[in-house]
């Protein structure tokens, strides 16, 4: 990891302990937390004007599942 990330990611846990109320036991949480929104900011790059943003990742959109062949019976009743 380089000094600036952790330096990054540092500052924010702790913003985050901050936020929070400052509780005890929790710093693995924050950093966590710290963590992921540093990824997040990494996925994404904005143009210096701030008029783009270009995203490196972006999920898959997920599919409908088709229904399974014979999942509808006909001739069943209903009632």
């Amino acid at each position: 990891m380089s000094d600036r990330r952790h330096e990054w990611i540092s500052k924010r846990a702790y913003a985050i302990w901050e936020e929070q109320g400052r509780p005890d036991g929790r710093g693995d949480e924050h950093w966590r937390q710290a963590v992921a929104e540093r990824e997040a900011l990494e996925r994404t790059q904005a143009s210096s004007d701030g008029r783009e943003v270009l995203v490196k990742f972006r999920p898959k959109p997920q599919r409908p599942e088709a229904p399974c062949a014979g999942w509808f019976n006909r001739t069943a009743s209903v009632g």
